[in-house]
């Protein structure tokens, strides 16, 4: 079940950054961010009005509960989107996918100073590691790919960082509450300001239908509907498990490139695969150290 829930939630991310490009090119990348987070926080109200298991809970806030969805909405989106979009702006994609591939990295380092009675396995660093040695040989980055700033790659390192400490959070979301309502107050305590000050602060130009579709297409799937097979999956299998996910997803980005752009199917393409299912493989053995 839970390598189900991680193919499904690799498959929506891989196929997102087709949608970004379309998107991006009418939209900002604060729009964007706002827009996805908003349209992910209605698909999700909708499936709760919908869905008759959903419509007869209800949220019981509490100071301490409130506190933490609001760090975990900074942690998991309005920090770290912000971050990449800055890097990326003075880093190459190819380095970016590589910095950011150090997440489950991170999220086991956290694991195992933080959470208590973790115990990390032998198998565990050999797969992550493994998986991390197929990232690099998917993207290929050349030498003159790591002329960024110092700036960019601190950023994106820092998005990084962010990504693994909000596996870390959202395991603390008490399993009472359903993913659904539990990801759409996430959602919505930053989509609905942030998408205000779009509203203030965008210059009026038109945008292409492609982009409108695109967008919409990123935030029921990519902002809404992944994010409760992403919370199931921390609460089912644990935070170094899903943060695994950071490998398949550019892995998915250049198997659609090579299905739907007629992109070629290269042997890097078949040599990384090799590399991170192996080191899934592996990172799934279960021998304590």
């Amino acid at each position: 079940m839970k390598y189900i829930l991680l193919l499904f939630i690799g498959l929506i991310w891989g196929s997102q950054y087709v949608f970004n490009a379309i998107a991006l090119e009418d939209f900002s990348p604060f729009g964007l961010t706002a827009w996805r987070m908003f349209i992910g926080f209605v698909t999700l109200s909708l499936l709760i009005v919908l869905l008759p298991s959903q419509r007869s809970q209800s949220l019981k806030l509490t100071p301490k509960l409130i506190s933490l969805f609001i760090l975990i909405g900074a942690v998991e989106a309005a920090i770290p989107f912000w971050l990449i979009g800055f890097g990326q702006m003075s880093v190459s994609s190819s380095v970016a996918a590589i910095i950011m591939g150090m997440i489950p990295m991170f999220t086991l380092l956290l694991e195992h100073f933080f959470k208590k009675g973790h115990t990390t396995t032998v198998f565990e660093v050999i797969g992550i590691t493994l998986a991390f040695v197929g990232l690099i040989v998917l993207v290929d980055p050349s030498a003159d790919d790591f002329s960024g700033s110092f700036m960019g790659y601190l950023a994106i390192l820092l998005a990084a960082s962010c990504f693994a400490l909000a596996l870390i959070l959202m395991e603390k979301i008490p399993r009472e509450i359903s993913s659904i309502h539990a990801t759409r107050f996430i959602l919505g305590v930053y989509a609905i300001p942030m998408l205000l000050l779009w509203f203030y602060f965008r210059e009026a130009s038109p945008i292409g239908e492609k982009s409108i579709l695109s967008v919409i297409f990123i935030g029921i799937f990519a902002s809404g509907i992944v994010y409760i097979l992403y919370l199931n999956l921390i609460r089912f299998a644990g935070p170094t498990f899903t943060s695994l996910s950071n490998y398949i997803v550019p892995l998915v980005g250049t198997f659609m490139g090579v299905w739907f752009l007629s992109e070629p199917f290269t042997a890097n393409i078949a040599l990384a695969l090799l590399f991170i299912v192996f080191g899934l493989f592996i990172a799934n053995i279960k021998k304590r150290i």
